[in-house]
């Protein structure tokens, strides 16, 4: 454990499961009272994204705390280290890189500042890393608003990373359906229409977790055939993320936080959508329906059921998190574009190095996307 300190908070690592374990009821409130805490910084989401995957290679825990005079915690920054691609050059991250949408530290209100000051102190003074890799910050986060003057040991930069369309809900389903298109608005009733004059026609959320596991089987399966039809790989065909999102989303639904729904025809499961109500906002992270039923728009059917659960929650955004598929722009126009922040220590080889590299793998990213989309088509 390392301690560094400025003059309002006190900073330490923790860097075992058991510590990350001793954290859960102080990350839990914390993350309750921070105003831009999403699901990906719950205390639910990163241990169960470190139980399976901290094991990789090279990894190592690095969980930032940082305390007030009377011991409190006021802030939180949930990081790892790892080697950098094939090199030896060891680089510090967020939990959950390239598996969370949003990706930020927590912080108390009051104390954003002070924790931003003493994060980027603990960097500058800590070892055992060469380059900071903080993908993901979507607009408002804490590492976007509040940036210190950064000691002169250290260099930063940032990149325009993924937009992430969202829409902004009334309190009334009849009113968000009058701002739709003609065309959407008509084709939400059309196919519902259409389902329920061929089947029995169910839908609804996962509240009992004796139903988890089969309803998430159903997703998974859903997800891949529909994906890999077009030879592409999908995001759950591997055993190790499967057992990730079942870990996970067990947890969030204990905290009242996971929105698993399914449409059922003539009780067969058909579509499902992956999504997570947190705060003032309900974020759509996957979906999964059958292929050889696309002529139905089961996504559209269910999309608009999970809106009027959304609207009847009063929760003020529907998010469509990141990514700019098609199939998003039926619902939406509007969209907020995460950053990418690359720290390295001044003066070393490392800073035209991380620049060029964080470029090359961008716009490979962007490449396959566009490949993947035209590709794949509109998916609901």
């Amino acid at each position: 454990m390392k301690w560094t300190e400025t003059d309002q908070v006190r900073a330490s690592a923790v860097t075992n499961v058991a510590g990350l374990t001793d954290l859960e009821t102080e990350w839990r409130h914390l993350s309750s009272v921070c105003p831009t805490a999403t699901v990906f910084q719950t205390y639910e989401w990163n241990a169960a994204w470190w139980k399976h995957f901290g094991s990789s290679w090279g990894r190592r825990l690095r969980v930032l705390t940082f305390r007030d005079a009377a011991g409190t915690l006021v802030g939180l920054a949930p990081l790892m280290t790892s080697f950098w691609y094939a090199t030896a050059l060891r680089r510090i991250s967020f939990l959950g890189t390239g598996t969370s949408d949003y990706l930020d530290i927590l912080a108390a209100p009051g104390h954003e500042a002070s924790v931003a000051t003493s994060f980027y102190a603990f960097l500058a003074q800590c070892g055992g890393w060469q380059i900071a890799d903080f993908q993901q910050l979507r607009e408002g986060a804490l590492l976007r608003e509040h940036v210190p003057e950064i000691s002169g040991s250290l260099h930063s930069f940032d990149a325009i990373g993924e937009p992430c369309p969202y829409l902004a809900l009334p309190n009334d389903w009849d009113l968000l359906l009058q701002s739709f298109g003609k065309k959407t608005r008509t084709n939400i009733g059309y196919y519902d229409r259409a389902l329920q004059k061929v089947y029995a026609v169910e839908a609804g959320a996962v509240t009992d977790e004796s139903e988890l596991d089969a309803e998430l089987t159903h997703l998974f399966d859903l997800h891949q055939r529909r994906w890999n039809q077009r030879w592409l790989p999908g995001v759950f065909g591997g055993k190790r993320v499967q057992a990730f999102h079942r870990d996970a989303a067990r947890r969030l639904l204990k905290q009242g936080w996971l929105r698993l729904f399914s449409l059922r025809l003539d009780g067969v499961t058909q579509a499902s959508l992956y999504c997570f109500a947190y705060g003032d906002r309900f974020c759509y992270y996957q979906g999964g329906f059958e292929p050889t039923l696309a002529r139905l728009s089961l996504g559209t059917v269910l999309t608009a059921r999970a809106l009027q659960a959304a609207i009847a929650e009063d929760r003020v955004i529907f998010d469509f998190l990141r990514g700019d598929e098609p199939y998003k722009a039926k619902w939406t126009g509007a969209s907020r574009v995460n950053s990418r922040r690359l720290v390295t220590r001044a003066g070393t080889p490392f800073v035209p190095l991380a620049r060029m590299t964080q470029r090359w793998e961008d716009a490979i990213e962007r490449r396959g996307k566009a490949w993947m989309r035209r590709k794949k088509g509109q998916t609901t």
